[in-house]
């Protein structure tokens, strides 16, 4: 049998969160609106992921940072 590699079948995503993260990946190095269900509000550029987190470079603050997937309220990108 083979493991699945999809990253959602690790951690349970709502539909919102899942539409955010695919959004995310489909930006391709631009940056992009990210607001989080503790009501922050970054302007991010992604880097990475892992099966529970997003790696993101904070355009304001100017670091690399890790965003745990459950934590994603909304994207607003630019197509």
């Amino acid at each position: 049998m083979t493991e699945s590699t999809d990253n959602n079948s690790v951690m349970k995503l709502n539909r919102k969160q899942t539409l955010a993260l695919n959004t995310i990946r489909a930006t391709k190095g631009r940056f992009f609106g990210l607001e989080t269900t503790q009501g922050e509000v970054v302007n991010a550029q992604f880097l990475g992921e892992t099966s529970t987190y997003i790696t993101i470079f904070d355009r304001n603050g100017r670091y690399n940072r890790s965003i745990a997937k459950t934590s994603l309220a909304s994207v607003n990108s630019s197509k």
